[in-house]
């Protein structure tokens, strides 16, 4: 029987949330099926979908010319990595919202602020929109700021003691 680091166990659980039985976990870490039970015991297997896809997508990629696939392959790089500096951009911005929430002197400047806010919330997933983009948390009628009571809202309401 083979040492149990957690470097392997860390392996082992990789290669079973992506979908690989016990049995062969067993057989290519050479250790017994009570042991790899142990350790995979409450992992919910959840990269098999991945695993999934990724099959279909080289199963269909070996249908294509050698120059559609490099073709492919430096498009998906482009936009994972496009992906990658959106969410990279819309993360340091967020993180500036604090300061810029205390340099701010107008309805109108706290609106956008608030906006801008509500989607760098998508953009980086952590929240959907839920009405339709006319209606925002934030409008200004007559020089008076109304809000719906979110965390930003609120602190607009500090602001401008509304």
């Amino acid at each position: 029987m083979a040492k149990l680091t957690d470097d392997i166990k860390l392996k082992i659980i990789s290669d079973w949330k992506a979908g690989v039985t016990q049995n062969q976990l067993a057989k290519r870490y050479d250790l017994s099926p009570a042991t790899i039970n142990k350790i995979c015991k409450g992992i919910e297997q959840t990269n098999i979908d991945l695993v999934n896809k990724q099959v279909s997508v080289i199963t269909e990629m070996n249908s294509k010319s050698e120059y559609e696939v490099n073709s492919i392959t430096a498009e998906v790089n482009d936009k994972v990595r496009r992906h990658s500096l959106i969410n990279n951009n819309a993360e340091l911005i967020a993180s500036k919202i604090p300061t810029m929430l205390e340099q701010i002197d107008s309805p109108s400047d706290l609106k956008t602020l608030a906006e801008a806010n509500d989607r760098l919330a998508i953009t980086l997933k952590v929240a959907e929109r839920h009405a339709p983009k006319s209606d925002t948390n934030v409008a200004i009628q007559n020089n008076n700021l109304v809000t719906t009571g979110d965390a930003v809202s609120d602190a607009i309401k500090r602001k401008f003691n509304t």
